[in-house]
């Protein structure tokens, strides 16, 4: 009797897993990642437009209401990794995921309502990246297991992780490559399975290739390494 209620239990914790398992980025792109002619770092015609405008953080903090369902109002986002920290990304990152979204080359129907043409123009895309690039949140990251940061770090080292996040995974505004430091451990390691298994839309080929065949215990410790790195902005 026992053992069939353990049994029980057991499956609808998974069918409950599985339910508020969170789909997004795990939808190949017809456009994306895999695609004849596929190029990382080329520039969307929408991004390129962001990109000439200049971004304002007052304006960008009231276009930005509509993002806070999700993301919340300080921009903070899930401490379980359904939706990521924003606050303190690159303005030029933003850019890049909210234009490819609108592109179709990034696949995720959470997002997808609150980026298109009908919910933010390009001026507001602007003004929303420099906000969330400046503010700060109050609120702690989602942590994972501090006994697997050392390992983290070794695999941060072994994977050279460094040369495109840099040291502190701060990225690099420049390249375009996302800051990883202080980020959801749970967002961070549900991006790396879809990265790994060639699933995101925009992945960085270099990515899917460096994270082939990395066991699922590095990936928690990556992630458990990366999301209690501080804040890049903090003084080092």
């Amino acid at each position: 009797m026992m053992a069939r209620l353990c049994l029980a239990l057991a499956a609808a914790l998974l069918a409950a897993s599985a339910a508020h398992a969170d789909p997004a980025d795990a939808s190949p792109s017809k456009l994306g990642f895999g695609s004849k002619g596929y190029v990382w770092n080329k520039k969307t015609p929408e991004q390129v437009a962001v990109m000439k405008l200049t971004g304002d953080s007052v304006r960008g903090k009231e276009a930005y209401r509509g993002c806070q369902g999700c993301h919340k109002p300080d921009g903070s986002g899930l401490v379980d990794g359904t939706y990521p920290r924003l606050t303190g990304r690159h303005a030029v990152v933003i850019v890049k995921q909210v234009t490819d979204t609108r592109a179709g080359i990034r696949v995720n129907p959470k997002m997808e309502p609150f980026a298109s043409q009908h919910a933010v123009n390009l001026q507001e895309i602007a003004d929303i990246a420099v906000y969330l690039a400046g503010v700060r949140s109050a609120a702690e990251n989602g942590k994972g297991d501090a006994s697997l940061v050392a390992r983290g770090q070794e695999v941060y080292a072994k994977l050279r992780c460094a040369r495109c996040h840099g040291k502190a995974g701060q990225g690099d505004e420049v390249k375009l490559y996302p800051v990883v430091a202080a980020q959801h451990y749970g967002y961070l390691l549900r991006e790396m399975e879809h990265v790994q298994a060639g699933l995101r839309g925009n992945s960085h080929p270099d990515m899917v290739s460096g994270l082939r065949g990395v066991p699922a215990a590095d990936l928690q410790a990556l992630a458990s390494f990366l999301s209690r790195l501080p804040d890049h902005r903090e003084p080092r």
